[in-house]
């Protein structure tokens, strides 16, 4: 008997489902490579993103059953260590490709929003995705984190968003690896102006924004932003509002909660778009786009979502470290301090119900360590 053949209304629901399917994954930026699987798979041609492709990963495939993810203690040699650098450094190389949580349920993307310099990284956000819990976990890492980058000279202590200018993309995946002991798959890497782009490609999104954000929104861009319930926002003011940070007390952390907002809506935005937006996106956003998920990966995993309706998944918000596990210092520039060990423990539990860190009771903590400098006045970051 033959195949009785897709209505049209039948295949537009199924491209805009591609359209849905790594956007559903994390923030609309990777809405960009859902769209590039519609144009492959419609077209059945072979493109490639050549130059705005970097060279992809040698991270190996997630972990198939079997396999056994070493466990970690807070290590004897750090236990009596009496300052910040020698846990940090300690911690930090305390890695290995089988010390880091991986579940061949688990696809983790590493999501970078670049300044223009594209030489720090403003928006770091780590995209979970759990195929057997059947939610998506954005996890916004803050910017002013205090850490340990190895470098070819030796390595230095900064803010976690100095990785980008001392070795791109591959060396803040080592960083949020060493730190977090967790496993990156894939990265993407987009200049912020790519936001305002997509926005406009989708014809603006709509946001919950309070006149006092507004208001920052107004300063920071120096044009109109509206405030209110459901407003719709043009590319440049989400832009703003991705972007303020000093109109709330706690700065960074609310910033990181507006660009998680942003990410929900624009994934929204993302389940109804129309065919006839790809091209603009295309040629609007892709110039702004690095990764290293090749094309045919994305093909793939956009097969596994449109089957498994990923898409459906549920959206979990969530941002490290917890107020717990960071202390804020103003050394020499101010910096969160960060217990490393149990902020990853954290993170572990929630995106894959479990963690391969154990915590001893009587550890000492980088925490605990500027407690104590404060007390006695000595060591500074």
């Amino acid at each position: 008997m033959a195949k009785k053949k897709k209505s049209k209304k039948q295949k537009e629901e199924n491209r805009r489902s591609f359209l849905t399917i790594l956007s559903g994954v994390a923030l609309g930026l990777v809405l960009v490579f859902s769209i590039v699987a519609v144009d492959l798979v419609s077209k059945m041609g072979i493109i490639s993103l050549g130059g705005n492709t970097d060279t992809p990963s040698d991270f190996v495939e997630v972990t198939e059953p079997g396999d056994e993810v070493i466990h970690i203690e807070q290590l004897e040699e750090l236990r009596g260590l009496g300052d910040l650098s020698s846990v940090l450094k300690g911690w930090a190389e305390n890695t290995t490709e089988n010390s880091l949580m991986r579940s061949k349920d688990v696809i983790n993307f590493l999501l970078v929003g670049l300044d223009a310099s594209e030489r720090n990284a403003d928006a770091i956000i780590i995209a979970s995705l759990n195929k057997q819990t059947k939610k998506i976990y954005l996890t916004s890492v803050f910017r002013d984190c205090y850490t340990y980058i190895s470098t070819a000279s030796g390595g230095k202590y900064a803010k976690i968003n100095a990785c980008y200018a001392n070795g791109g993309a591959k060396k803040l995946i080592e960083t949020l690896q060493n730190d977090f002991k967790i496993r990156i798959d894939y990265y993407v890497s987009v200049n912020f102006d790519s936001f305002s782009a997509i926005v406009d490609a989708l014809g603006g999104i709509t946001l919950d924004v309070k006149e006092y954000e507004a208001a920052a929104v107004r300063a920071e861009i120096k044009d109109d932003c509206p405030s209110g319930e459901g407003v719709l926002l043009n590319g440049k003011q989400a832009l703003g509002f991705c972007r303020i940070r000093y109109c709330d007390p706690d700065a960074d952390v609310s910033r990181t909660r507006r660009q998680r907002q942003f990410l929900n809506a624009l994934i929204d935005e993302a389940k109804g778009i129309s065919i006839s937006q790809i091209s603009p996106l295309l040629n609007s956003v892709l110039k702004y786009i690095k990764t290293d998920c090749s094309v045919a990966k994305i093909i793939s995993l956009g097969t596994q979502a449109l089957t498994e309706k990923w898409y459906n998944f549920e959206i979990v918000s969530a941002a490290v470290p917890s107020e717990e596990h960071r202390l804020d210092y103003q050394g020499y520039s101010w910096v969160w301090i960060v217990d490393y060990p149990a902020a990853a423990k954290t993170l572990h539990e929630t995106i894959y119900g479990t963690s391969n860190i154990e915590l001893k009771e009587d550890r000492v903590s980088a925490i605990d360590i500027m407690r104590n400098s404060a007390d006695t006045g000595t060591a500074r970051p």
